[in-house]
């Protein structure tokens, strides 16, 4: 049996003014880049009078809305003022972040990894976060911040970041209307600038702290996106066993919080479908030992956390309705993970 360290009734509040705080952050700051991410100004006319223009930030593209008079003096204040007010609130929220940091720390919940938490807090803020999922080890944060508890260390140790990157999800308007970068390269540089690509695995990115970032993505995928956009052009597509599984999985989101203190919201897979993959995984003969072993656990260790913590997940009665995953590897599942753990909880 695992052991889990619950949160106390301090931590449970804590945890959850977090939450909504940065929901509340990340929705003012979303409505304030897709609102202004142009500016309004007056550009004089070869004849003499003015006209009020909006002009996208990032391209220069200039929209003309008229000749200035009432009505386009209206529009241009209005704007001001909103644009004025929506930048205060993010200034109040910005500050109360930085309290907030200080409060999860000092409430001991500053539990996942700085770089891990400083990535999602990117994909979040270019509203990418059903594109780019953790499937992971690191999934382990999202589970135990959902339901309280904190998982020992030892089964969450780990310097690899692993990214899938869904072909059934196009790059969201927010990338594409505010991202600077073009590539996946960029992208992780824009949040510490240390990180190369691989020579040698070239779907591998790699900081000075040794941190390393997988991000994973299929043939198909690269093809697809690649007519749309180069975002994932200097990323290598990787062959890789029940890598469909995954991507068909139902998702699961929650608030994780960094040993920095700063939150950031993890997508994932849902805890049962991950825990089906990860015994499949670790019975594979080509499996490396060590992983194999660290496999089975982590699909015991997360059952455990189902069987105890999540009551809303039926386990019998739900893996009657994975229809993506192979019946003979449910099964082999819940012969050799659930059966065992019921029994002993």
């Amino acid at each position: 049996m695992f052991k889990f360290h619950e949160y106390n009734d301090l931590q449970i509040k804590q945890k959850h003014n977090s939450k909504m705080l940065y929901e509340s952050y990340l929705e003012v700051l979303h409505i304030y880049n897709l609102q202004f991410r142009y500016k309004m100004l007056w550009q004089k006319h070869k004849d003499g009078y003015q006209l009020l223009a909006k002009e996208n930030l990032k391209t220069g593209k200039r929209e003309y809305l008229g000749r200035r008079d009432e009505d386009t003096e209206e529009i241009i204040d209005n704007f001001r003022n909103s644009k004025l007010q929506t930048k205060e609130r993010l200034k109040i929220l910005k500050e109360r972040l930085k309290r907030d940091e200080k409060l999860n720390k000092l409430e001991d919940i500053a539990r996942a990894p700085r770089e891990l938490v400083a990535l999602f807090r990117k994909i979040n803020e270019l509203d990418l976060d059903n594109k780019l999922i953790a499937i992971g080890t690191n999934t382990l944060y999202a589970y135990e911040a959902k339901v309280g508890i904190m998982i020992e260390e030892s089964h969450l140790a780990t310097h690899d970041i692993d990214i899938l990157n869904r072909k059934d999800k196009g790059i969201s308007f927010m990338f594409s209307a505010l991202s600077e970068t073009s590539t996946a390269l960029e992208l992780l540089q824009s949040i510490d600038k240390s990180f190369y690509q691989s020579p040698k695995v070239p779907y591998r990115f790699i900081n000075n702290d040794g941190v390393c970032i997988e991000l994973i993505t299929s043939s198909i995928d690269t093809i697809h996106e690649n007519i749309k956009n180069d975002f994932f052009s200097d990323v290598l597509p990787l062959v890789m066993d029940g890598l469909h599984w995954i991507e068909n999985a139902r998702l699961f989101k929650e608030t994780i919080i960094g040993l920095d203190g700063k939150s950031a919201n993890i997508t994932t897979i849902h805890p049962l479908e991950y825990a089906i993959y990860k015994n499949w995984l670790g019975q594979r003969e080509d499996r490396d030992f060590l992983k194999h072993t660290r496999d089975i656990e982590q699909s015991r260790l997360v059952t455990n956390i189902i069987i105890e913590y999540m009551p809303n997940i039926d386990i019998p009665r739900e893996v009657l309705n994975i229809k993506h995953i192979k019946k003979d590897v449910v099964e082999d599942y819940i012969s050799k993970i659930y059966a065992f753990l019921d029994e002993e909880t």
